[in-house]
């Protein structure tokens, strides 16, 4: 049987992560990836007939201090993370945000909370954790942006690749708005009682603060790659210590028992609902950032030495942890006041101030909280904007870096003055919704779905079993079995949720 197997696999790694140090991405002046030429053809199959590769501007612009030096010497053109714990915690930081802080106990309180939370794992573990992995793997095996990335399949998914980044951009702009709702909070919370959220979003303070966020965006990714790293490195150990202290003062003063019981023990007439396993797969997938350009775009600048399965198991594994443990921070306390878990998107602003209000630590667990949560939101805002910033500076070839994180940013504060302005006195609504909310239940649940179907539908059937060989390091067969696992499960996918869509209009 014709095989890639681990040690040539392994040996193949080796000699490349060698040139890390000596002559790993050794490239010509002219930026061509070495990569290609170094790649041996697996055993039994044909050698593919090499192809020129287009130098990437992307990354040419955006070198960090780790890896200026050796690009001066010629000798690394492509920014690189500096390790592999820097990869998994930026991506981690990406995707935890309020996707899981604000988002998830959100989603929990309106789908019934345990039967959520087992619909969500598994919808993480068998599916967002394969494709997280091949989305990385792509991305650096293109070593492009979204749209490189699509296009390099073939032009006619170049259109695929563009709306990904305009979902994301759609999504980064009331992301943003909450964000700076978050900030906004953090800061009266610290100088006095937190505000009442009605008083706090009738006026036009949500301009300030999405303009505020906008701003520190933007000053943090004009450094580059290694602004973001730094971010994460500084934010995501103190965002779970802080969570984590959180959870032990719910559990010990809250209603510890009977918040257990509601997010560990799943009302079976609740999963038969299919609305509630598409909010659990639309979140896995917001959480794990699938379908949304970050995991293409991170793993551009992944190391080869880099193992992507563990990565993204690690990835995984602090998302999911951090999105229960909010959960076990949050609802005991919202449980202790007598307070419904279900009142949607305003849980953070509106139910957990007057919880911690009638419990009498508003004065410490306010702006512990809302701190937490405006870290964890800068985290994700940083990785969205990177998305579309990326896609900018690589499409426009006059356009330099900063130019291009100017650029990006300003587009999505722009677009996210609506969403900021839908709970003020001008009440601008989508259906009867809250702009906000119905950009968010729209572009963020089903929107991701669709996206996230979509592209690992392209991405399955275009990236070869030898390519998932010599990005895992696989055994042949395994990989060509992994090959036909992703082409199938989209098409499953797109099936169920095809099938819920029409269960829900009726």
């Amino acid at each position: 049987m014709p095989a890639c197997s681990n040690d040539e696999a392994n040996q193949s790694r080796a000699t490349k992560d060698t040139s890390a140090e000596a002559d790993e991405d050794t490239a010509a002046p002219n930026g061509d990836d070495p990569s290609e030429d170094d790649e041996q053809p697996v055993r039994g199959q044909r050698e593919p007939t090499a192809q020129p590769r287009e130098e990437s501007s992307q990354a040419a612009a955006e070198l960090t201090d780790v890896s200026r030096e050796a690009a001066e010497k010629a000798e690394q053109p492509y920014a690189l993370w500096s390790s592999e714990r820097a990869f998994v915690l930026s991506t981690a930081a990406a995707g935890v945000g309020l996707g899981n802080l604000w988002r998830f106990p959100t989603l929990v309180g309106e789908n019934g909370g345990g039967a959520f939370l087992f619909a969500y794992a598994i919808a993480v573990v068998f599916i967002a954790i394969p494709f997280a992995a091949l989305e990385i793997a792509i991305g650096r095996e293109t070593h492009g942006s979204v749209i490189a990335s699509f296009r390099r399949f073939g032009r006619v998914f170049l259109p695929v690749g563009v709306a990904v980044v305009l979902l994301t951009l759609a999504i980064d702009s009331y992301y943003f708005v909450v964000t700076g709702w978050t900030l906004g909070y953090a800061v009266e919370s610290t100088m006095g009682a937190p505000p009442v959220f009605s008083e706090f979003s009738s006026g036009y303070a949500s301009l300030g603060w999405l303009g505020v966020t906008g701003a520190m965006v933007a000053a943090i990714l004009a450094f580059g790659l290694s602004g973001i790293e730094r971010a994460a490195q500084l934010l995501m150990p103190v965002l779970l210590l802080a969570l984590l202290g959180l959870a032990v003062y719910a559990m010990r003063y809250g209603a510890a028992h009977q918040a257990l019981a509601f997010l560990f023990s799943p009302d079976i007439s609740r999963m038969q609902d299919p609305a509630v396993w598409r909010a659990a797969f639309g979140q896995a997938f917001f959480s794990m950032t699938i379908g949304q350009g970050y995991l293409i775009t991170y793993g551009s600048y992944l190391p080869l030495r880099v193992n992507v399965p563990r990565s993204v198991a690690s990835v995984a594994a602090i998302n999911s942890g951090v999105a229960i443990l909010a959960g076990v921070a949050i609802f005991p306390l919202v449980f202790a006041a007598g307070l419904d878990p279900g009142v949607g998107s305003q849980l953070a602003f509106e139910t957990l101030p007057r919880a911690f209000e009638q419990m009498g630590g508003e004065v410490i667990l306010a702006p512990v909280f809302f701190w937490l949560l405006f870290l964890a939101a800068l985290s994700s805002c940083l990785g969205g904007a990177k998305v579309v910033t990326a896609a900018l500076r690589e499409q426009g070839r006059r356009i330099n870096s900063v130019s291009a994180v100017l650029i990006g940013v300003v587009a999505i504060v722009a677009l996210g003055v609506p969403s900021a302005l839908s709970y003020t006195a001008l009440e601008w609504t989508i259906g009867e919704r809250p702009v906000l909310d119905a950009i968010d239940r729209t572009v963020g649940s089903s929107g991701t779905i669709l996206a996230a179907i979509a592209s690992s539908l392209i991405l399955g059937w275009r990236f070869s079993p030898a390519q998932l060989c010599r990005q895992f390091g696989l055994h042949q067969r395994m990989a060509t079995m992994l090959g036909w696992l992703i082409r199938i499960i989209p098409i499953l996918l797109a099936a169920l949720f095809g099938y819920g869509m029409v269960a829900s209009l009726q």
